[in-house]
């Protein structure tokens, strides 16, 4: 008995034992198998994140060179052009021995062929560059809530990019990821915003004010009102939102609402006062909601709807191509200026082809990507793209030019680096010399400006024969030759070209302002140039006058000056294709002063009860400077928005009327004399608005544009989709 029960016994254990051995090799099996799959999963990621990586930095490349060119042809991502390709800085991260990385770098990064597509185990292909299109972003429709350029007009350009990446790990095996993505290019006009501030916007006015259009900011925001202000569109900020005063500007906070619209056309004030959503309240009763507050970018997005956006929601700066970020100076322990204003020279006249010659990349890379800069921002300079030009001399003398230019617009340069020109000389006085000139303490000529405190020689350009000479379109008005005729010529840009300070600039942001003591006026301005043959050939509409000096303008502006019932937004005349109707028009200086249809010079260097304003009706976009809160001293108010546009009169009881866009682009240069002294002006009824058909696309001449990207639609794809897209790519080039 005993025998067979330790038989049993032994059968037992060798049971158990074959079933824990069989089960040990199964969970080894079975470990080993996950360990497998787990290299082989990490051998795919690696490859996946490579193919991703490939064209964030291919977008990285291609914003780069966006922001440094405004004209690209279709074929400028081909191997015979300037193709995407694989860094040696990307390639060296996945070389490095720290970077346990198993991908696999091509012999050849840059492909000189089509022939080439698809030949290396990782790559990169751009496509085509599209002509691109106008397109207006709907804040209505889903996925468009909380873009920063809802409500927008914005030219499109999609820009394809396909990328292989191929990871090979030793004892494991490879894997090939293919992936897909758009670079989606987006300029928005300078003018499609009723306020946009490069430099830190204040709002604080007095009596209450409506703002209708969308706003946007490049700084920081301060925002408050002693009766009420009130935003009826979105509002974008690329810095912090306040409530109260910029710290420099030396005045106190008033209290009264805030509002902005939210989803619901509902006015939300910035202070909880009972309208906020009832989940939104906790913790801010009674109190101002500010960029600094924790739970600032969930409340705000709760009670505006998205609305209001700012740098914690994502929004960056929109700069002109080529133009640096704007610096504000912000030591007050020193008199010197140390803000960088590299937007300024959008206004300035136009350099030689010696200060515009790039250097090699290779033996100087730092002056070889100032050069790109310099280049592009040349060509946004209105003096560049004026087919008018102004010349003042020292003495005040005039001539009157047309820049020569190639077949794509660019300029022409002779041997000594100066651009091109042929004179046009008008048969009438479009532009007059007023020198300062006072006699027995009476003005006989020239303008004194009280905020300047300054004496000024001015040059008057009357606006109306301007427009009389252009419409007209004969060549014997200019000078008698076939290439004189205002149809060779006229494109919608006129620049008044006032001496500068310095034969070239010593700072590094390039300014070099004109010379002080003069300043442009702009009379009879009612109609302005808006020819028709220009709308029939190059659908160009209206007039941008732009100067580097201070610009005045009297009376009346491209409008009837009838201001009871009209609209701030829409125009005396929407046909305005019209000649001689209302049309987009711009104007742009160092700074801009309306005068009134009252307005007499000899009254400028009296007080200001001689100078008594009437009303007046201004149809434009402004684009011009400021004097920063802070810039003449701890306690300068650079007079916010409401006070932007300067005046010299008094205004109490009379009204300005204002359709367009106001641009505060950069720091005043000449005209820095700041807000807030006596015997200036007295503040007028503000009708100021944004002009509807700057919305349509209906846009000044010569309108600078924003640029802005983001990646759309990125897919993983299969290799035969790859192979698919490649071959079209191939058919581009």
């Amino acid at each position: 008995m005993n025998s067979k029960k330790q038989g049993s016994g032994l059968l037992l254990v060798f049971i158990i034992v074959t079933a824990l051995s069989i089960g040990i090799y199964s969970v080894s099996k079975l470990v080993q198998t996950e360990f497998r799959l787990n290299k082989k999963a990490a051998v795919y990621n690696e490859a996946k994140q490579a193919a991703e990586s490939l064209i964030q930095s291919s977008m990285a490349d291609l914003k780069f060179r966006f922001d440094n060119q405004t004209v690209f042809l279709p074929d400028a991502l081909s191997p015979s052009q300037t193709p995407l390709y694989i860094s040696d800085e990307f390639a060296s991260i996945y070389n490095a021995e720290d970077s346990n990385s198993h991908l696999v770098i091509p012999s050849v990064k840059k492909y000189s062929s089509t022939s080439q597509f698809g030949s290396q185990d990782t790559e990169i292909i751009g496509g085509q560059v599209p002509p691109g299109e106008w397109k207006y972003i709907d804040p209505r429709e889903p996925g468009n809530e909380f873009d920063e350029l809802a409500g927008t007009r914005v030219f499109q350009r999609n820009i394809e990019m396909v990328s292989k990446a191929t990871v090979d790990r030793p004892n494991v095996g490879n894997s090939t990821v293919y992936a897909r993505q758009y670079l989606q290019v987006r300029d928005a006009p300078l003018f499609a915003y009723a306020i946009f501030y490069n430099l830190p916007m204040e709002i604080a006015p007095g009596a209450r004010m409506d703002v209708y259009g969308n706003v946007h900011s490049n700084n920081d925001v301060w925002l408050q009102s002693s009766s009420s202000l009130n935003f009826h569109s979105r509002m974008s900020i690329a810095g912090d939102m306040y409530h109260g005063r910029h710290e420099d500007s030396g005045k106190g906070t008033s209290t009264g609402a805030v509002r902005i619209r939210n989803g619901s056309d509902n006015l939300v004030n910035m202070k909880e006062d009972g309208s906020w959503p009832s989940d939104s309240k906790e913790d801010h009763s009674g109190t101002w909601l500010q960029s600094t507050d924790s739970n600032f970018t969930d409340i705000s997005t709760q009670i505006w709807d998205g609305n209001v956006q700012t740098a914690d929601h994502g929004v960056l700066p929109q700069n002109p191509v080529g133009v640096s970020d704007y610096i504000e100076d912000t030591n007050s322990q020193t008199s010197a200026k140390e803000s960088y204003n590299s937007a300024y020279q959008i206004i300035q006249p136009i350099l030689k082809s010696a200060d515009l010659a790039v250097p090699d990349q290779a033996s100087d890379p730092e002056g070889y990507a100032s050069a790109l800069t310099l280049n592009e921002v040349e060509q946004q300079k209105y003096s560049y793209k004026a087919g008018l030009t102004i010349h003042v001399e020292a003495d005040g003398s005039l001539k009157y030019t047309t820049y020569k230019r190639d077949g794509s617009g660019n300029l022409n340069y002779n041997s000594s680096g100066n651009a091109k020109k042929r004179t046009l000389t008008p048969t009438e006085d479009v532009a007059t010399y007023e020198p300062f000139v006072e006699t027995n303490d009476t003005l006989v000529s020239g303008l004194h400006d009280k905020r300047q405190a300054a004496d000024l020689n001015i040059i008057e350009l009357d606006v109306g024969k301007l427009a009389d000479l252009v419409h007209a379109n004969d060549s014997d008005n200019w000078g008698g030759g076939y290439n004189q005729q205002p149809e060779r010529w006229w494109n919608g840009v006129v620049y008044v070209d006032f001496p500068q300070e310095n034969s070239t600039s010593n700072r590094d942001d390039n300014v070099n302002p004109a010379t002080s003591g003069w300043g442009l006026k702009l009379v009879n301005g009612e109609t302005i140039p808006n020819p028709n043959f220009a709308q029939s050939s190059d659908s160009t509409y209206g007039t941008s006058i732009a100067t580097n000096q201070m610009m005045y303008v009297e009376g009346n502006y491209n409008a009837d000056g009838i201001i009871g019932g009209d609209s701030p937004t829409q125009p005396d005349n929407s046909d305005f294709a019209d000649q001689g109707q209302e049309a987009p028009a711009a104007l742009i200086a160092d700074s801009i002063t309306f005068l009134s249809n009252n307005w007499n010079d000899e009254n400028s260097t009296k007080s200001m009860s001689n100078r008594t304003a009437t009303n007046t009706e201004i149809s434009a976009a402004i684009l011009t400077g400021l004097v920063p809160s802070g810039e003449s001293g701890s306690d300068s108010y650079s007079g916010g928005v409401e006070n932007f546009p300067r005046f010299l009169e008094s205004w109490r009881g009379k009204t300005i009327s204002i359709r367009g866009s106001m641009v505060a682009l950069f720091e005043s240069e000449v005209g820095t004399r700041g807000w807030g002294h006596s015997d200036v002006y007295n503040p007028p009824n503000r009708a100021w608005g944004f002009h509807e058909k700057f919305a349509e696309g209906y846009l000044p001449p010569g309108t600078a544009n924003t640029r802005r990207y983001r990646g759309i639609d990125f897919q993983l794809i299969s290799e035969s989709e790859y192979e698919s897209h490649i071959s079209r790519i191939k058919s581009y080039f």
